[in-house]
This record gives C-alpha cells, structure tokens and sequence, in this order.
C-alpha cells in the first residue's frame, strides 16, 4: 500500500473542509425563514387582546408610543391612533381606530363639525390621557421595507382562507382576528380585528 504523502493529506483537508462549508451553507438556506423580533411580543400583548375585545388604548401606547388623531370618513369622525414601530427589519406604519358607541359618534360629529373629506387633525397628549380606556377596535400595520411575507406565515401557520384581490393575495386567519395581504410573496400590511368581526360580517 502506498505511503500517504504530507500533500494528499493536505488535499483531503481541502476536501472535507469545502464538503463542511457547503453543508452548512445548504442547511442556512434550507432553513425555515424565522420571524421578525418583535411579532412574537406584539402577537401575546396585543394582537391577542384586540381579537379578544380586550386591547385598549393606554395598553397599546404601552408597546408603541404615537398620536392621536381625529380623522373623517364617511361613516362620521373616527379616533385613530398612529405610531411607528422601528424593527430590525425596516420601518413599519401602525394605525388603530378606537371603538366609539353611536352616541359617542354623535357627540364627535356635534364637537367637531368634522364633515367627509376634511383634514385629519391632531388631538393633544391630555385629551389621549382621557381617552385611553377606550377599546381598540382594529389595528393595522404595513411595513415599509420589503418583507418576505413567511417571516410571519412561519409563525402564524397556513390561513383557513386565500383569497385574490386587486391588490394581492389575502391570508385571513379568522380564529386570530387577523388578515394579512401580500403581493408577490412581499408583505403588504397585517390587520387585526376583534375575532367576532368575523362571525358578524365573514372573511373581508
């Protein structure tokens, strides 16, 4: 049997050290993709609550600082509460409408004046204070860098609907509250509601 010379050895090392490189880079990209940081805080704390009819505003501002503002809409003037949440993964927009009885619209409406297709308007830190046992109602959230819309399906599981729309393809998880749309596998926006919405209305 021949001897094993110092440059075979030498060689095999190459060998076995390319055969472990490209084992572990086909294990990285075989890997499932992981979810953003702060969907796993955000799903238990608030995400759950407002499927619940539990979420209200100052628990919100808990997690994510922001403004109130009044805004108009055909239904009459709304309280939507508007933050921006800074992630690892880019920028996100986050929006969330107080829930408001139909005496409470009217009273809005009556201190306002708000009509159809005024500016939206700004309210003060003191009259938020006030406000913030109010319930959330909805909460939606669209982030403004690309995001591969199985960050968050890896954590959310496969949706009971798709559906196709002008605008893309909606995931609806009627059992969370939750609809998500995305386009071209790139995550458009994340809305949650209370899960009796659902019940009330269907898949939307």
């Amino acid at each position: 049997m021949p001897r094993l010379r110092p440059i075979h050895g030498m060689f095999f090392l190459v060998i076995a050290a390319l055969a472990f490189a490209l084992g572990s880079w086909v294990a990285r990209t075989a890997a499932p993709p992981k979810p953003p940081q702060w969907f796993g805080e955000w799903k238990e704390k608030v995400f759950e609550p407002l499927a619940d009819e539990r979420l209200t505003l100052s628990e919100l501002q808990a997690q994510l600082p922001g403004e109130l503002w009044l805004t108009a809409s055909q239904d009459g003037p709304q309280l939507h509460y508007r933050g921006k949440l800074q992630a690892d993964e880019g920028l996100w927009h986050v929006e969330a409408e107080l829930a408001l009885s139909p005496t409470e619209h009217a009273s809005l409406a009556k201190a306002t004046g708000m009509q159809p297709g005024s500016k939206d308007q700004p309210l003060s830190a003191e009259l938020m204070r006030q406000l913030e046992s109010k319930p959330v109602a909805d909460l939606a959230l669209a982030p403004q860098e690309e995001l591969a819309v199985g960050r968050l399906a890896v954590s959310l599981g496969d949706p009971k609907l798709r559906l196709q729309t002008d605008g893309g393809e909606a995931w609806v998880y009627p059992e969370r509250g939750l609809t998500l749309l995305h386009k071209d596998g790139l995550l458009q926006w994340l809305r949650v509601v209370p899960r009796t919405t659902f019940e009330k209305t269907g898949p939307h």
